[in-house]
């Protein structure tokens, strides 16, 4: 909805929308130097990737920057100690801008580095106890734009359990993906269907209820499973205090997970029928590797 209306767990086999490989290694190797070599020219050089900045390679990029340029098809850029996110159009999104930001800020003013600011968790399904918790709720409409267009976008049909739905055709192989999940989970556990039956939809162009904020499902990257059997926070009665609920089960967010999907029962501001195409959450290299020690290392893509 995103505001509004198995067994054993596979590694995720997400491709990389860009069709980009990641770069392996450190920086691009340098030329050596030979008696033909011009210093002048070099330090010139130099000076005008200082002033104009230049793209950023191998460790001098953050990962979360790295990512963003695999799946979202940005190129990182270094300037004067900072970084950036250049779209296609040439618009620079600040990795960082330097603000300190309350939950509410950051969903309304993110920066790219905004995106990363709460690790994704996997596994079993628990309570979301912790106000605000709620990752992947984060978003940079621009970003999303870059990446799945605007206006007119590139979306396709999809049939789910009886239902002709619209996705984009980016994300369409993915999607392919979770529905042999799910239909091979219904063959071995008939009362799962249930909750596939009667999908809330996909692809809506709209606002989240209740704010300026685009909707996920206006790209169509997302999904609503059955809303009669999901739990929405802005449904709850009565509205305080806030108590986390949910009725989807481990194994229909496990097959989401394993395909890219990023889960709404994962969050304080609970929204359990929506399922969201967000690869680069699920990817363990795109978090800085203190975090991925603190907080435990995901599956990252099968190439």
């Amino acid at each position: 909805m995103e505001d509004t209306p198995v067994g054993a767990r596979v590694g995720p086999r997400w491709e990389h929308p860009t069709g980009r490989r990641a770069r392996r290694g450190g920086a691009a190797r340098r030329a050596p130097a030979g008696r033909g070599s011009r210093p002048g020219a070099v330090r010139v050089a130099g000076l005008m990737a200082l002033l104009l900045g230049s793209p950023a390679v191998g460790d001098e990029l953050p990962p979360e920057l790295r990512c963003l340029e695999r799946y979202y098809g940005v190129r990182g850029l270094a300037r004067s100690g900072a970084y950036f996110g250049v779209l296609p159009d040439g618009r620079e999104l600040p990795f960082d801008d330097g603000r300190q930001k309350t939950a509410e800020q950051r969903l309304d003013e993110p920066d790219l580095k905004d995106l990363f600011a709460q690790r994704y968790p996997t596994g079993p399904i628990v309570a979301v106890t912790t106000p605000d918790f709620e990752p992947g709720r984060v978003r940079v409409d621009a970003l999303f734009q870059a990446r799945y267009g605007t206006g007119h976008l590139d979306v396709v049909p999809f049939e789910l359990f009886g239902k002709s739905l619209r996705v984009h055709r980016a994300v369409l192989p993915a999607f392919t993906r979770v529905r042999a999940r799910l239909t091979a989970l219904c063959a071995e556990q008939p009362a799962l269907r249930e909750f596939l039956v009667g999908l809330g939809g996909t692809f809506v162009v709209r606002n989240i209820a209740g704010t300026n904020r685009r909707s996920a499902h206006s790209y169509g990257v997302s999904l609503d499973v059955n809303v009669e059997r999901s739990h929405y926070w802005r449904w709850q009665k009565p509205a305080a205090p806030l108590r986390w609920q949910n009725r989807i089960p481990q194994a229909i967010v496990d097959a989401f997970e394993a395909e890219g999907f990023i889960w709404g029962g994962r969050w304080y501001h609970y929204d359990t029928m929506h399922f969201e195409y967000r690869p680069e959450l699920l990817d363990a290299s795109c978090y800085p590797t203190a975090a991925a020690a603190q907080q435990g290392a995901g599956t990252a893509p099968r190439k």
